[in-house]
Order: structure tokens, then sequence, then C-alpha cells
């Protein structure tokens, strides 16, 4: 059961129903219910849900294509993109035709690991957005 939480879910939903390219950072300390508000939110809406872990870049790649991969054939792979640009760009043609909310939960992880993401994800943003 969810509780609570309305005031954020509406936001998450007005961002969702603009018809447009959105970006929302969720963010705060550990344990206050941010990946439930998440959960919450795409429950009922196509949504490629990743949670990074403290490891490597190849790890969190790895498992990121898994997510993509599953999402968009509907069955568990093996297969990797070759790197983060590669994974994101496949979403952003994925939502070419579908509107899909990608979720990074726990960035921060992601982020160290690989330097390069944070301007990769600007980048493929700029390209996308419209």
């Amino acid at each position: 059961m969810f509780i609570g939480r309305k005031y954020e879910l509406l936001q998450l939903n007005r961002l969702y129903n603009s018809g447009k390219f959105e970006f929302a950072v969720i963010y705060g300390r550990r344990r206050v219910g941010k990946t439930a508000i998440i959960n919450e939110f795409v429950k009922d809406k196509n949504a490629i849900c990743f949670t990074g872990v403290e490891t490597n870049a190849k790890q969190n790649l790895e498992n990121l294509s898994e997510c993509i991969l599953e999402f968009s054939t509907g069955m568990k792979t093996d297969t990797a993109f070759s790197n983060f640009q590669s994974a994101l760009e496949y979403v952003f043609k994925l939502s070419e035709n579908k509107r899909i909310v990608l979720c990074l939960d726990e960035y921060p992880y992601v982020a160290r690991a690989s330097r390069s993401l944070a301007s990769t994800l600007q980048m493929l943003i700029d390209k996308y957005k419209d």
C-alpha cells in the first residue's frame, strides 16, 4: 500500500502528461521513500527502471542494457550495449513511437563509475529533446 506523497505524484504526472520531453530529478537523504515514489509513479506507465550499483561502469552498463532490452523485447538477455551513449540513444529512439519513462535510480553510483555519463546524458537530451 502506498500512502501520502500526493503532491509529488501530482507533479510527476503533470510532467508526464505535458506531451514533451521532461527531465525530473528526485533527490533527498537516504531512506525517505524516493524509490517508493518512483515505483508508485511508473506502475501504470511504459517504464524502464534501472538501479545503479556501487561497482564499475561495465557492470552498470550490463545491468542497464538488461533493463532496456527486456523492456523492448520482453525477454531477458545477456547482450549489452557497447557504451552508455548507445544504450541511452536506443531508449531515445524507442521513445519516438511511445512515451517512455526512464528511471535511473541510485544515479550517483553510476556517475561515479562512468565519469562521462552526465555529459553524455546532456548531449543526448539536447539532440532528442524535440
